[in-house]
């Protein structure tokens, strides 16, 4: 534990700089997926250090290879997107050299968990509660991503040393690139080797078909390992059910913290939580003297990203790729093309999430993938339902927070003049002229959705004048868009201190709060946003989104209702209002909803998804719907 960083890893790799880019210092780590490594960026001044991954293609062939550079680009993608939540590394670069596929991703300086969990050592209650919250707050950005990690377990989770916070690293689906096998006569993908850890996977992933509760399973063996000290693997099972006997292991543990660790790992994947959200959700539904305990974490804020260091007891962020105790598991099993996004075939996947109104010019017509969500946080949330004996009806499990965002910037009702605009003419302007100008440019910037750029602007404006709350605001929108939410609470606080009666700046408070998992305390913002302008569209809209996050669908309803009556142009409200249906039991109104989304903007993914799902679960075909045609104002 006292040596030197570069005293632990002593296995070189190749010579020359990988990409003419990056100068690989050691090997930290190899396994049946590939190789990781420590190496320097030449490209950047002081030539950070970072960890490169080496994906090795099982495959040779032309076809087989193209299709691995699909699937590889695809993956990246995904990192790049997860990369934006403080827990988990930021993707760098995703490169082919020599049919071999890389990734370069930050170096997370710390110790992995494995460290922590010695055998023979348990763990006390409030310490696991407050590492099963660590994980699950990273793991919930995971799944609202519609991302499944399928490698969760200790040596891929690392203490990082700068603010003590877990870390997730080595997601399964990456590795699928290494392991993908390609039918010859065919050219396409129907093998691929499932991924996970004995002790920490659970049996629908061992068979190929993981979900969003498999990972809450992982956790929960995690837990379970904190509390008694024992690896998963060591624990038995009860004969008749098939569920871990571990409670008479660890005494400490109260009765309701038990009861969520045994939901969390129900060997029937649908007894557990479907999500990570609900499993933290129930953890902080604990006894308030357990949750008293637990120290505060500290805020990205609190502490100053390190890129490099000689410290000791430091270890790579992502160590090994293949992973070391306890061995890993394979099994082969006929399949399609993978994709992370995993969701139940029996039922709809809904995809609702608030975006603000704005005019006919602004609104766009097709969801980026990768534009940030400022109303709402949630990428994919979904209705488990449970058939019944018979066959004959389908029981909706409670609310799953499904809820999912349509991932496009938020741009306020535009109805009226801009807030930004009226700049002074002037031979010789003013710094508050001057002022008025930047808000302008910002203004522009914003709607042109150039968030850095605006939120620069933004900060000259303020500069020259802090006493405009426009401007705090636009830094709010801006810093939220760019998935910095601790600082949009504040520069919307700041908005609020000049004018208190401000709705955007409550309301955009109120989506950052969405965005850190705090849905209960966003509502309470959107209704005052509403009580100060009644006729706020994107404010009940927003409204929605929260409470079917809070398993309010009937209130949700009749906010949705009420967003579509003040403004029918709002696909996301239409979406919204097809969730909230659907929750209250009412299938065709649900559909006619969603399909009036879809007549505003075929291009909506959230709406296609839920379209798709809904009428595969009724039994139906898809219309040829005719695009809505807008009317001039």
């Amino acid at each position: 534990m006292g040596s030197s960083f570069f005293g632990l890893f002593q296995r070189q790799g190749p010579k020359g700089p990988l990409a003419g880019r990056y100068k690989v210092i050691s090997e930290l780590g190899a396994g049946g997926f590939g190789k990781t490594f420590f190496a320097e960026d030449l490209h950047l001044p002081g030539q950070p250090r970072c960890v490169v991954k080496q994906l090795k293609p099982q495959v040779s062939d032309a076809g087989s290879l193209q299709t691995a550079r699909r699937l590889f680009d695809t993956e990246a993608k995904v990192l790049y997107q997860l990369g934006s939540h403080d827990q988990i590394p930021r993707l760098l670069a995703h490169f082919e050299d020599n049919q071999e596929f890389y990734l370069a991703q930050e170096l997370i300086e710390g110790e992995t968990l494995d460290k922590e969990l010695v055998p023979g050592q348990p763990w006390s209650e409030v310490k696991t509660v407050a590492l099963l919250q660590d994980i699950l707050r990273a793991l919930a950005f995971v799944h609202d991503q519609n991302v499944i990690h399928r490698d969760l377990k200790p040596s891929n989770l690392i203490r990082r040393q700068r603010d003590g916070k877990i870390v997730l690293i080595d997601f399964g689906a990456v590795k699928q690139v290494s392991t993908q096998l390609v039918n010859p006569s065919t050219g396409k993908t129907n093998l691929t080797v499932s991924i996970g850890t004995q002790g920490y996977m659970a049996n629908e992933q061992l068979s190929g078909n993981p979900r969003f509760s498999s990972d809450v399973y992982s956790v929960g063996k995690i837990g379970i390992q904190a509390l008694t000290g024992m690896y998963p693997r060591h624990l038995s099972e009860d004969a008749q059910t098939g569920e871990v006997v571990w409670r008479d292991r660890a005494p400490q543990a109260s009765p309701a913290l038990a009861d969520i660790l045994d939901r969390m790992v129900r060997y029937d994947f649908r007894a557990r939580y479907p999500t990570a959200t609900q499993a933290l959700d129930a953890l902080q539904a604990l006894p308030v003297e357990i949750l008293q305990s637990i120290p505060p974490q500290p805020s990205p804020e609190d502490a100053t990203l390190l890129t490099s260091s000689d410290s000791p007891s430091t270890t790579a962020a992502t160590v090994p790729v293949g992973g070391q105790e306890p061995t890993p598991i394979s099994s082969e099993q006929t399949n399609s093309e993978p994709t992370e996004v995993v969701v139940p075939s029996t039922m709809p996947t809904v995809a609702v999430a608030a975006e603000p109104s704005s005019s006919p010019v602004e609104q766009p017509t097709a969801v980026a993938e990768q534009t940030v969500v400022q109303n709402i946080l949630i990428k994919r949330w979904q209705i488990f339902a449970v058939l019944g004996v018979l066959g004959a009806a389908i029981v909706l499990v409670p609310l799953l927070g499904w809820v999912q965002s349509a991932l496009r910037p938020q741009t306020a009702n535009q109805s009226g003049a801009n807030e930004e605009s009226a700049v002074a003419e002037s031979p010789s302007p003013t710094p508050e002229q001057q002022a008025t100008e930047l808000l302008n440019q910002a203004g522009s910037l914003r709607e042109a959705k150039n968030y850095q750029a605006a939120l620069d602007t933004y900060d000259e404006a303020i500069a020259l004048n802090p006493e405009v709350a426009q401007a705090h605001w636009g830094r709010c929108f801006s810093l939220n868009q760019l998935r910095r939410a601790q600082e949009g609470i504040a520069a919307c606080d700041r908005a609020l201190e000049l004018n208190p009666k401000y709705p955007k700046a409550l309301w955009s408070k109120g989506t950052a709060l969405e965005f850190l998992e705090k849905p209960g305390e966003a509502l309470q913002l959107y209704d005052q946003a509403i009580a100060l302008k009644p006729d706020f569209a994107d404010a009940w809209n927003n409204r929605a989104t929260a409470l079917l996050r809070l398993n309010r669908p009937g209130e949700a309803l009749a906010a949705a209702d009420k967003a579509v009556e003040l403004d029918p142009k709002i696909a996301d409200a239409w979406a919204n209002r097809g969730a909230a249906l659907w929750f209250n039991g009412k299938r065709e109104e649900a559909v006619n909803s969603i399909e009036q989304a879809l007549k505003i903007d075929p291009n909506h993914a959230n709406a296609n998804s839920l379209y798709e799902d809904a009428l595969q679960q009724l039994g139906r075909k898809r219309k040829k719907l005719k695009k809505q045609k807008k009317k001039k104002d």
